[in-house]
């Protein structure tokens, strides 16, 4: 129903002080963690990507990071050499996360984290405002709680920072405006979650597939978003973003549905063709593994007591996000409190309401409340112990079996000594720096991962060695006897900067408490250089 007057509640928008404080509390807490892990160096590549891309945006440069080029196409599948005037947009469409770009003059990076969980925390205020005008006050209450709780919104909220954390806002303004048949809110909405990326489309197409199958009263504007969404995503990945680069068709599609697109790459109409060519496959995709599925919908649905896996309204508005996830090949396709669970949000949430809605009187069951704050609870603390992105490594140990745990203390040690090596590089200067240091490196025209890059193409075209090597090798030493990748990372550090050292073309300028620098040598003899200490005195030349 269109009125919410209609149930006998109220139509008001008030917050209780439980609301309140629901949200107040999630703003601090995750921005507090949000803080830590930039001054912890927590923070990694994606942190610096965005920082980057952001700040060449507020430089006049739309879309532009070499960060970015490092990992398109070109570069990951094809070998060429990242670029200085890269355009992101080849990868995602982000319009609308470039309009944080102004905040920078303002906060500098620290506007990246305020952005993240401000809209993250604005999405939930909009849900319970959704919930109230159809639900007592109470289960409006319980639902904002398991917003606020869920490791699906907690998981985002404290990773790098990233273009998705727009979709559950978005996404319950287009609903809302659907269910109160606001046009003007509608349009504006939709339109905005158009510009989040260009799969975005595919959380519009869910929700005006539900508007068209649920609501009578406007299925002629729900059946409208439908074909804007449609054909903005056909607009998007098959004329747009091929024309920057071949970055969707050769890496994104190829990594997320590889297993459904075989032969040559091809772009969304191709992977669109062969998934109708073969339903057989596609079946086997969507229910494969099944374990790990059956977690996946289980973990989603735990903080809403199940709800969402019995409404149907649920089932329609997360439609096609859901089938995506399903069917995506990858660790990253049913990670409950990765970034893209995001997209299923908003489906999962106000399904649960309007299906409350019409069992009113479940509610009323004591055993059901108790079952539902223990399902809380439980999700909670399995969110909490599984240390999502490492954000909470401060009080949850990096492994329980061995015992890893890197104390505060020491965090703010290895970040004073990446301070120390950090400013040795001119601001302007271009560098090559390894993960933990690249967020603080981020603001300028060239920056790289090493040890993978050292090389870059100018403006035109011409292949340049960066101008620093900014390296922290130590950084990985608790991790590295216990983790693969750290080990595997801290090793191939150090055989590049041996390789570097040993070639000539760079001489070391620092060693110092974990941290390398190394400065491309020039011929004047007052350079830096000649304040450098050999090599031999760095063990990790050695």
């Amino acid at each position: 129903m269109s009125d919410p007057s209609a149930t006998g509640l109220s139509s008001r928008w008030t917050l209780p002080r439980s609301v309140i404080a629901l949200a107040g509390g999630f703003f601090v807490l995750c921005l507090i963690v949000q803080i830590w892990r930039l001054v912890s160096l927590s923070a990694t590549y994606d942190q610096a990507l965005f920082l980057q891309e952001l700040w060449s945006t507020a430089q006049g440069r739309p879309f532009e990071s070499s960060l970015s080029s490092v990992l398109s196409g070109p570069v990951k599948v094809g070998g060429e050499l990242p670029r200085i005037d890269y355009l992101h947009l080849g990868q995602h469409a982000n319009a609308l996360t470039l309009s944080v770009a102004p905040l920078l003059f303002l906060f500098g990076s620290w506007a990246l984290p305020l952005v993240q969980v401000s809209a993250l925390t604005a999405a939930g205020l909009v849900l319970w405002r959704v919930a109230s005008r159809r639900l007592p006050e109470s289960l409006a209450t319980r639902i904002t709680a398991a917003y606020y709780l869920s490791g699906a919104v907690i998981g985002p909220a404290l990773e790098n920072f990233h273009d998705l954390i727009w979709l559950p806002l978005l996404g319950f303004l287009v609903v809302e405006a659907l269910l109160e048949n606001r046009r003007r809110q509608l349009i504006i909405a939709a339109l905005l979650l158009l510009l989040v990326r260009e799969d975005s489309g595919l959380v519009l197409f869910s929700l005006g597939l539900w508007g068209l199958v649920r609501r009578p009263d406007v299925r002629w504007m729900s059946a409208g978003l439908m074909l804007m969404a449609f054909c903005w995503v056909l607009l998007i990945t098959g004329w747009i973003q091929p024309a920057v680069d071949s970055s969707l068709s050769d890496r994104f599609l190829q990594e997320k549905f590889g297993h459904l697109i075989k032969g040559a790459s091809g772009g969304t109409f191709a992977l669109m063709l062969s998934m109708l060519s073969q339903p057989l496959a596609l079946l086997q995709a969507i229910v494969s593994p099944p374990g790990s599925t059956l977690g996946f919908l289980l973990a989603l649905s735990l903080p809403l007591l199940f709800i969402p896996m019995l409404s149907v309204d649920a089932l329609l508005l997360m439609a096609v996000p859901l089938f995506i996830a399903l069917v995506s090949q990858g660790r990253s396709a049913l990670s409950v409190t990765l970034r893209y669970v995001l997209a299923l949000v908003p489906g999962l949430y106000l399904g649960a309401v309007l299906w409350w809605q019409a069992h009113p009187t479940v509610w009323s069951r004591r055993w059901i409340r108790r079952c539902w704050t223990g399902a809380l609870t439980l999700g909670l603390l399995l969110t909490l112990v599984g240390n999502p992105h490492r954000s909470l490594s401060a009080l949850v140990p990096d492994s329980f079996s061995p015992w890893v745990h890197v104390p505060p203390a020491d965090m703010l040690d290895r970040r004073a000594a990446a301070l120390e090596a950090v400013a040795m590089v001119p601001n302007q200067a271009s560098v090559s720096a390894d993960t933990p240091l690249l967020p603080l490196l981020a603001q300028r025209d060239v920056a790289v991962r090493f040890p993978k890059h050292i090389q870059y193409r100018d403006r035109d075209g011409e292949p340049q060695s960066v101008d620093w090597v900014v390296a922290f090798p130590g950084f990985y030493s608790p991790l590295a006897p216990v983790f693969d990748l750290e080990h595997n990372t801290q090793r191939s550090i150090r055989r590049e900067l041996k390789k570097l050292s040993e070639s000539g073309d760079y001489q070391l300028v620092h060693c110092r408490q974990g941290t390398v620098v190394l400065q491309r040598k020039v011929d004047d003899p007052a350079s830096t250089l000649n304040r450098a200490g050999s090599a031999r005195i760095c063990p990790w030349l050695n």
